[in-house]
């Protein structure tokens, strides 16, 4: 009997410790309420339904059902980790961007930025029908959560919210309307790809096999050739002074003479019956065929006098430049060829490649494909770095000082014309601006703000798991409420009609208007709405590059627009009430 009794007021204390760990406000309970909503959000959020699943978003929905059973977090400390959070997040993403932000504008699509603009204004047009229109002009907080929840962005949340904060409006209808809008945000893209496909009679396979085609032969790759000096004029000439060879970028990585492979440098002297390998892009390659001479049928880095060069000592290798000391440095001024007899034939940044032309300023994690000797290619990796360690080494200072930057440009009130009230970015549009500004600047003195990939898609989860982690516990406090009792079917219905009417016009205009792929399109759709959902269902209708281009080639610009126009729509209706 006494291990009975025992034993229940041992169960009965630790079930007043839990009680109390979850209800007294402290410190503790402050941490394990957002830790657990989090933590079971994020397990909700692996679980798929024909390969969809709620990802990071799961938070959300949790924390609106931990808030209505009653779990609470004080405001202030909710209001601070969820403002942390967006920061993190869209800090991360300008790092993540930032690099290729103006290359995928020219290099992959002014049409297709024009049409994720167009769904982006298309979605602010029906936004305010909306509100001209129905009740909605009455819940405006409200509206502008179901434009960000219809089309599933959560930095023009965050936005939208710094916006109504300052106003002291309650920030927690804005999320009641995004989390009534988001499940048709995440559905109702999947359903335009899919009537796209049905209703034109699109056939993904094919699309994949016209997209292959299409890049085959519009992208100009980087190419390489081996020519032969027939021109009587550049015998005796150094290769610095080959007209043009500097200015188009050409590079000369091999030269052959008396049936011996040696890599060049700029002062080498050109002698008659020289053969010289040379790298650069089609047009200069071929500009570079008329200045020299005549092109080998088989490239010099393949044979020698017809026979497989196998007793060349000339290798190839890709380096890793990781060096700090060397950050800003052109290739040229590096002089590696004149020192070890190295040249470097391409550079790879952030998935674009470019020639070793002198002139081009070497950047961190930078990866050059070196052409020379064992010998000589050890000792420029020795000098370049070379070290896949150094980019697990996460930069803190320069994060911080980025997050401190993107902080005061988001704060600086910019007057514009026809605004009722100055423009802030605020702390998602300034964090966001100044990360791509400095990830593509890379290095300034002594500060690094590389960030790896796996570093950058840690904060960048943590951050939006946070975010939504609140935002769905200040939401579940009337949630609920104005779900069942009040407007809550209504605001899902008015929600999709913003998902829904702004890609269903753009679908239909980049189809049959401009040709678009039908694959490419997919990704503009999903990109347009920052969608990972609705990218792994588009990328799962065929084997092919397209839809992550359209994706990456719209995502940066979108993302911008979408956390201004979020902001500036709330400031515009919130001064007309």
């Amino acid at each position: 009997m006494y291990s009975f009794v025992y034993r229940l007021s041992s169960i009965i204390e630790t079930m007043n410790w839990l009680i109390d760990l979850f209800a007294k406000p402290s410190v503790g309970q402050q941490v394990v309420a957002i830790a657990l909503t989090a933590a079971v959000g994020l397990m909700l959020g692996k679980i798929k339904v024909k390969g969809i699943g709620l990802g990071s978003a799961g938070a959300l929905f949790v924390g609106i059902g931990l808030g209505h059973i009653g779990l609470r977090v004080e405001p202030n400390v909710l209001h601070f980790i969820q403002e942390f959070g967006l920061i993190l997040f869209v800090y991360t993403i300008g790092m993540q961007v930032g690099p290729g932000f103006v290359d995928s504008i020219r290099r992959h699509g002014l049409v297709l930025n024009i049409l994720s603009t167009s769904i982006v204004l298309l979605g602010v047009l029906v936004t305010l029908c909306l509100y001209f229109f129905t009740d909605m002009h009455d819940n405006v907080p409200v509206l502008i959560g179901m434009l960000c929840g219809a089309v599933t962005n959560t930095p023009s949340l965050g936005a939208a919210n710094s916006a109504f904060a300052a106003a002291g409006v309650d920030t927690s209808l804005t999320g009641i309307g995004y989390a009534v809008a988001y499940p048709f945000g995440v559905i109702g893209i999947i359903l335009v790809m899919i009537l796209m496909r049905v209703i034109f009679k699109q056939n993904p396979n094919k699309a994949a096999k016209d997209y292959s085609a299409e890049i085959a032969a519009t992208t100009k790759e980087i190419e390489s050739c081996s020519l032969e000096v027939t021109n009587q004029n550049l015998y005796g000439t150094a290769l610095k002074n080959i007209p043009n060879l500097i200015s188009l970028g050409i590079v000369v990585t091999r030269l052959l003479r008396d049936e011996k492979i040696s890599t060049p440098n700029s002062e080498t002297i050109l002698q008659k019956g020289d053969k010289i390998h040379i790298v650069g892009m089609p047009d200069a390659v071929a500009s570079m065929e008329k200045i020299i001479g005549s092109r080998l049928e088989t490239p010099i880095t393949k044979l020698v006098d017809g026979k497989v060069a196998q007793g060349a000592a000339i290798k190839v290798k890709t380096i890793l430049v990781t060096n700090k000391k060397i950050l800003g440095h052109t290739i040229g001024s590096l002089a590696l060829a004149e020192r070890y007899g190295v040249n470097v034939s391409r550079v790879t940044r952030s998935g674009f490649k470019f020639t070793g032309r002198l002139d081009l300023r070497i950047k961190f994690a930078d990866k050059l494909m070196v052409v020379g000797t064992a010998e000589g290619i050890d000792a420029a990796a020795k000098e370049l770095g070379n070290s896949l360690t150094a980019l697990d080494i996460p930069e803190i200072l320069p994060a911080f000082l980025g997050i401190f930057l993107g902080v005061i440009v988001g704060s600086i009130p910019l007057a514009i014309p026809g605004m009722p009230t100055p423009l802030k970015l605020g702390l998602a549009g300034g964090p966001l601006i100044v990360a791509i500004v400095l990830s593509r600047k890379r290095k300034i003195g002594p500060l690094n703000f590389f960030m790896a990939s796996s570093a950058n898609l840690m904060l960048r989860e943590f951050g939006l798991t946070l975010f939504l982690s609140c935002v769905g516990l200040n939401a579940g406090i009337k949630f609920f409420d104005v779900l069942l009792n009040g407007d809550g079917l209504h605001y899902m219905a008015l929600a999709a009609l913003i998902t829904f009417i702004p890609l269903a016009i753009v679908a239909v205009v980049g189809l049959l208007v401009f040709k678009v792929n039908y694959l490419s399109l997919c990704g503009v759709l999903a990109g347009a709405t920052t969608d990972p959902p609705a990218l792994a269902f588009a990328n799962g209708q065929a084997d092919s590059e397209a839809v992550n281009i359209g994706y990456a080639s719209v995502y940066p610009l979108t993302m911008l627009l979408r956390i201004l126009s979020g902001q500036v729509l709330a400031i515009l209706l919130l001064q007309a009430l």
